[in-house]
């Protein structure tokens, strides 16, 4: 593929908005006898000047060379502590902005990129400064065709839709060496922490369920034990019981798995039987002999019904101050068990000894597994706990550490590995590769070693400031492992959405043409993300775009973690990620922009807040 320098030039120098009015800042407004409504052309201008705001904030972390934010919090001397990072998500979870509009766009960017941050680590800087640039270009695009927002919405998804299967077809399997690699790239070049990431897998393997934490002292530590991991945590924060590390961790655990939603009466009786017997009673009667039980309860869902009791709950947990955390009852509650997780899940309950409850429509059935044992009462519920000898739970995953049946002699193990391994090779002999995946997936769950990365340092701000970046660089590697490698955040999207504008439109065909058009907003935006990247190691534009058009050209990017470009033929193989974090990017990239095209208008809170519309 090739692409010339005057047309990435030509590209860099182009600007979103098709007028000075688009561009007039907004100030402050005071209308006599306002409303609260905010109009739908109003809200676009304000949606772009915050958009742009916080890219331009984030760019300033960008890349290898992005350079820390230092976060100050506390109102006074006594309460001030100050943190410094350079991961896009800590640093747009803290900018705060005065206007309702603006604090609420801040808002959504930062709960839709947390779904980056917890697949593939990277990519929430990539994600805004996408969303900002394809904003303003797609705003121009849908008044030149004037396209009703929903049906340019829909047109968008499709383009990026063909584009994320071109990238997946450019994914490959994952090495050690690629492990490496990918967290170099991670870490800005940390070579001890890439090093380290890469024994681990070779020694666990590359199933190996890796965790970052904080240590206790200057150096690193790696610590493994067998377990199961789900992607859900604690369902609220009031069940934190250490506060220095915000996990909720319960030692010999009894757990009890509903296997449906808690959402008739029957079966939210058979839960508040398991919290009285096991916390409410104990903690009543103070007997030494009748201790309370460690529990963990998790299910797919909780209905409205369960409110009241969770709300009690919550206030009675809530009781025990940041200081005696440790004094909590201990109790841990999972709800919204995703479908993802749930086969993991039915597997932890099987490895803990759990007796699964279910739901019955049929009495007769039930009574039937009742007097077999197999079904509870409010009088026996408290008697279908599994066992594991540690269970931690932060606020995404909650890790099941040495289930009780999870030994290689145990039976219940022994019979689960040797259906799984029959039932991949029947999936295998019908050819079925997509139940195949799901099958090796849950096999080498239970196969896998857990390992903790504690990461150590001098300060508690050093620590912190590391474990960003180890974070990152497991979660992608996690991710790779998973779904394959590919080239690094952003030019998977600028070869694949270069390749999308190369398919010309039918002249005579009006969607055709809005979809090529749309496709050449991504390219433009691809391109412009580039020149931010490599802006930050050269300052001469016009260099820049020759190396943009040239790395277009030879198909590779340039590895700027030593702080400048290289030779132009000298691009670079080793810069990779997974090949889900483009995919990733675009999908989020997607709801945001789609998100905010699909409002007309917008109501604040009150009136009195309007000072966005004029006189």
């Amino acid at each position: 593929m090739t692409i010339s320098t005057e047309e990435i030039n030509e590209i860099l120098s182009s600007k979103e908005v098709d007028s000075e009015e688009e561009t007039t800042k907004l100030g402050a407004r005071v209308a006599t006898n306002r409303n609260n409504v905010v109009s739908a052309e109003t809200l676009r201008k304000v949606q772009s000047k915050t958009l742009n705001e916080t890219k331009d904030f984030l760019s300033r972390t960008f890349g290898p060379m992005g350079s820390n934010t230092k976060i100050i919090r506390g109102e006074n001397q006594q309460t001030i502590t100050s943190s410094y990072s350079k991961d896009g998500l800590h640093v747009l979870k803290n900018i705060i902005n005065s206007g309702p509009i603006e604090a609420s766009i801040v808002e959504e960017l930062e709960t839709i990129t947390r779904a980056v941050e917890k697949e593939v680590g990277d990519g929430t800087t990539s994600t805004v400064i996408l969303s900002a640039i394809l904003f303003d270009k797609l705003t121009v695009l849908q008044k030149k065709y004037n396209i009703p927002p929903f049906r340019m919405s829909k047109l968008f998804k499709e383009v990026v839709d063909e584009i994320k299967e071109k990238i997946l077809e450019d994914g490959r399997e994952c090495t050690l060496e690629d492990i490496y690699n990918i967290s170099m790239i991670s870490t800005n070049g940390n070579e001890e922490v890439s090093t380290n990431i890469k024994n681990i897998y070779e020694k666990y393997g590359m199933d190996v369920d890796l965790s970052v934490g904080i240590s206790n002292g200057v150096d690193s530590v790696l610590r493994s034990y067998d377990g199961l991991t789900i992607t859900e945590g604690y369902s609220d924060p009031a069940f934190i019981n250490n506060p220095v590390d915000n996990v909720c961790e319960i030692r010999d655990a009894h757990i009890y798995h509903f296997a449906d939603p808690i959402d008739t009466p029957e079966m939210v009786a058979l839960f508040e039987a398991i919290i009285v017997h096991n916390i409410y009673d104990p903690l009543s009667e103070d007997d030494e002999e009748n201790p309370v039980i460690p529990t963990v309860i998790t299910c797919p869902r909780l209905s409205r019904d369960m409110s009241s009791i969770m709300k009690k709950l919550v206030e009675f947990l809530y009781q025990y101050s940041r200081e005696n955390a440790g004094d909590k009852p201990p109790l841990l509650i999972i709800t919204d068990v995703v479908a993802s997780d749930e086969v993991i899940m039915d597997d932890i309950a099987n490895l803990s000894g759990c007796k699964t409850i279910n739901k019955y429509i049929d009495f007769k059935l039930q009574q039937k597994d009742i007097e077999a044992g197999i079904a509870p009462t409010a009088e026996n519920v408290w008697e279908f706990a599994g066992h594991a000898e540690v269970v931690v739970a932060d606020n995404k995953k909650t890790k099941f550490i040495n289930p009780a049946c999870m030994k290689e002699d145990n039976p219940r193990y022994i019979a689960l590995m040797n259906f799984l391994r029959n039932e991949i090779e029947s999936a295998e002999n019908t050819e079925n590769a997509n139940e195949v995946g799901k099958l090796k997936k849950r096999l080498n769950a239970l196969n896998a070693n857990m390992v903790d990365y504690l990461v150590g340092g001098v300060t508690v701000a050093e620590r912190d400031m590391y474990k960003d970046l180890v974070e990152d660089a497991v979660k992608n590697c996690k991710s790779a492992a998973l779904y394959g490698v590919g080239h690094a955040a952003n030019f998977e999207g600028l070869i694949n959405s270069y390749k999308e504008t190369l398919e010309l439109p039918d002249e005579d065909d009006k969607i055709q043409i809005i979809k090529h058009e749309i496709a050449k907003c991504l390219f433009e935006s691809y391109v412009k993300i580039s020149a931010v990247l490599y802006g930050t190691v050269e300052y001469n534009n016009k260099k820049v775009a020759k190396y943009i058009a040239k790395s277009i050209e030879l198909g590779a990017p340039y590895n700027i973690s030593n702080g400048y470009l290289p030779e132009i033929d000298d691009v670079s193989t080793d810069v990779l990620c997974s090949i889900k974090l483009d995919i990733q990017i675009l999908d989020l990239v997607t709801k945001i922009i789609n998100l905010m095209n699909s409002c007309n208008q917008c109501l604040l809170q009150a009136s009195a807040l309007n000072t966005y519309e004029q006189e």
